[in-house]
């Protein structure tokens, strides 16, 4: 497991996706955070991270605006790249 840190600009709440057909789906409250980086160089570059959360965690982020926060992650990717070190 992951943990991103880093400023939590925005929660979303959860909702609901509806279809062109007309099937609803629920969706997951989310949390926008910005991360610092810094690359090989020196330079800090900033990613701001969308990051889908349970249930169980909405009351530890709600309200959690412009603050450090720390996310506990795991990693869903469809390509990766690797480099030697």
């Amino acid at each position: 497991m992951i943990t991103l840190s880093g400023l939590m600009i925005n929660f979303i709440e959860k909702s609901e996706y509806k279809n062109p057909e007309g099937l609803t789906t629920p969706t997951k409250a989310k949390v926008q955070i910005l991360v610092e980086n810094i690359r090989a160089n020196g330079t800090k570059v900033k990613d701001l991270h969308t990051i889908s959360i349970p249930d169980s965690k909405i009351p530890q982020y709600k309200g959690q605006d412009n603050k450090q926060i720390d996310v506990k992650v795991g990693i869903i990717s469809k390509s990766h790249s690797f480099y030697g070190i």
